[in-house]
């Protein structure tokens, strides 16, 4: 992410692409019924890792074995789409609180944080973050939020937090691949050297979850805000659209492709029924109810 207007920081949803940002929140129209089973809670605890600027379309020539293996062991689809206009803000919204832009703007619309804080009888969240805009999916202090960088020292620090506090719900968000897309062009030689960067720190914050000593009994869920396109995005393009999504760990089918439209809306219900939570009203996203076991 660059830090302008011009990159997409400071929103305004553009004319024209409410229909395509509802398409994508309720599952690229997908018929699902009004109640669903939900099973059990199948984890205690959940580790979402985002990538911003990991469009799906780069995965297959990536060189990232840990994704790959979660991939191959778990449930993925390459093909969720996000909202428009394909910027960060808009997007990180939508996955946190389960709703498009237009919907999501109340003061005290609920995300998976603050669902978390409310129902789970005093389990906790942690929210390491690095761009600055990610600090307003939590401004009502429902998750403990801690500035990062995209490092091994982060990565470091990341994994032995998770391991002495053991939260139930850590969400790391890292400013790239995005940053490098812009300097060097999505898609270059530098890109996927951080692509392998990446999937070297997501190893060191899934050993963490080892060295806690909780890691059968924790769903790690991958995945990104949009992706690009030369040195951009911002558009209506699939390999902008596209974002990849992985789930992987306790009570999650292996080497699952999910093969019904997605949308970005969709992930914070998925994870709320992960931690066993209800689903608010004003979420339009539902819960991916094939990846369970």
């Amino acid at each position: 992410m660059v830090r302008s207007v011009l990159n997409g920081k400071i929103v305004r949803l553009l004319p024209g692409v409410v229909l395509g940002i509802l398409a994508a929140c309720t599952g690229g129209l997908r018929d699902i019924p009004d109640r669903e089973p939900v099973p059990a809670a199948p984890a205690r605890r959940v580790v979402f890792i985002g990538l911003d600027g990991l469009g799906a379309a780069y995965l297959s020539r990536a060189d990232m074995p840990v994704v790959k293996r979660m991939i191959r062991e778990g449930a993925s689809s390459l093909h969720v789409k996000n909202v428009l206009p394909t910027n960060s803000w808009p997007n990180w919204s939508s996955l946190f609180r389960g709703a498009p832009p237009e919907r999501n703007g109340e003061e005290n619309f609920p995300t998976i944080f603050s669902v978390l804080r409310d129902q789970g009888r005093g389990k906790r969240a942690v929210f390491f973050y690095e761009w600055s805009g990610l600090r307003d999916i939590c401004r009502d202090h429902s998750a403990d939020m801690r500035d990062i960088q995209t490092d091994m020292a982060a990565a470091a620090e990341i994994a032995a937090y998770i391991a002495e506090e053991k939260p139930d719900l850590t969400v790391v968000v890292f400013n790239e691949p995005d940053s490098t897309g812009h300097s060097e062009r999505w898609g270059s030689g530098a890109y996927y050297a951080k692509l392998r960067e990446l999937d070297g720190l997501m190893g060191l914050i899934e050993q963490g979850v080892k060295d806690g000593g909780f890691y059968d009994s924790t769903v790690f869920v991958i995945s990104a805000d949009h992706g690009g396109i030369l040195w951009g995005h911002g558009f209506n393009t699939p390999r902008q659209r596209n974002v990849p999504l992985i789930v992987y760990g306790r009570g999650i089918r292996k080497g699952l492709v999910i093969q019904s439209p997605l949308g970005i809306c969709d992930i914070a219900p998925t994870m709320a029924v992960i931690l066993g939570l209800g689903i608010p009203e004003e979420w339009t996203g539902r819960p991916i109810m094939e990846v369970f076991e």
